[in-house]
């Protein structure tokens, strides 16, 4: 069950993905929320302290994530790459609000601490990504050695644009998938990104499927 401050930040998260940052207030957020405003308050301070809250909320649960399977013995190091892989795009399918208000924010925004949190964050994603990937090739089961960084710009950029191209994909797609259900193609869709990433993932590291 979410906290009163998850529970504010759920609803914040939603408004804001719609109207904009600049463009939500905290008395809509408490609205939305169904709080008073001086519970936004007590517990954020202020909305750019909300929006702070936010972004360390949503990004350390993914890190976390990635951070427990890199150091789960019982998985190889592509089972580890699938996985970690796997959520990614799953959070983006899930959490399409917060990535949305991510991408708006890497242009416009001002807040230094949210900059440099999404540095830090790219940061780890990359290290964790070079320690997996260098187990790997130490094992002889990644033959290349790819630029780490283009990696992960190469995965986020696909992850970003797959977000705001849906509905184009769908009117490209045959018959078949663009009769498909909201639900049906949301889950269609974000399975074949995935089988997409991984293959391509895959290639880039030289890994031979057995």
């Amino acid at each position: 069950m979410a906290t009163k401050e998850e529970h504010i930040l759920l609803h914040a998260e939603q408004i804001i993905a719609t109207q904009g940052y600049n463009g939500t207030s905290v008395r809509d957020i408490a609205a939305k929320a169904k709080v008073n405003i001086s519970m936004i308050s007590y517990y954020f301070g202020s909305k750019e302290k909300l929006m702070e809250a936010l972004f360390k909320w949503r990004m350390d649960s993914g890190i976390h994530f990635a951070q427990e399977i890199l150091e789960n013995p019982d998985y190889s190091e592509v089972e580890k790459i699938e996985l970690i892989l796997y959520n990614y795009v799953n959070r983006v399918k899930k959490l399409k609000n917060f990535y949305l208000i991510m991408q708006t924010q890497q242009v416009i925004s001002q807040n230094k601490i949210i900059n440099d949190l999404l540095k830090n964050y790219r940061l780890r994603y990359i290290q964790l990504l070079q320690l997996l990937i260098e187990s790997g090739q130490e094992k002889g089961i990644f033959k290349n050695n790819p630029n780490l960084f283009f990696i992960h710009t190469t995965l986020t950029g696909t992850l970003f644009n797959a977000i705001n191209g849906m509905q184009l994909y769908k009117d490209f797609a045959d018959d078949e998938v663009s009769k498909l259900s909201e639900a049906k193609f949301k889950d269609y869709y974000f399975e074949n990104l995935f089988i997409h990433l991984k293959s391509l993932l895959k290639n880039l590291l030289g890994y031979e499927n057995k």
